[in-house]
């Protein structure tokens, strides 16, 4: 049975997040020069990067930034068309610790998504 106070290998985190920057530079360059529906399956893919890097960096005690890492994972379910997935990630981005303009930030990203999806 794994040790549940065992931290994650930060080795493993650097190369998630090295691959994720990777591929949410490639989502960015394919949505800036209108290829939107290629970029879709990027978005979900850096999405999927970032939803796994926030609960690693909560085991370092890193809270603040598994913050961030849910937002990008949040905004990058945005782009893809994944509104509902945004929704939960922005809420639990917000029911975590967060600098104060960014909270507002991340509840006005969240009433979009909202509205997107009563539309």
């Amino acid at each position: 049975m794994k040790n549940l106070t065992t931290k994650p290998n930060t080795k493993v985190l650097k190369e998630m997040m090295s691959q994720k920057s990777e591929i949410l530079s490639k989502a960015q360059a394919l949505s800036e020069i209108g290829i939107s529906e290629t970029a879709e399956s990027l978005w979900l893919s850096a999405a999927y990067y970032e939803e796994h890097i926030a609960p690693m960096l909560d085991l370092l005690g890193r809270e603040l930034e598994a913050a961030v890492h849910r937002i990008s994972a949040a905004s990058c379910y945005e782009k893809a068309g994944d509104i509902e997935r945004a929704v939960n990630l922005y809420r639990a981005a917000l029911s975590g610790p967060l600098q104060d303009n960014t909270r507002l930030d991340v509840q006005n990203m969240l009433s979009s998504c909202l509205e997107a999806l009563n539309s």
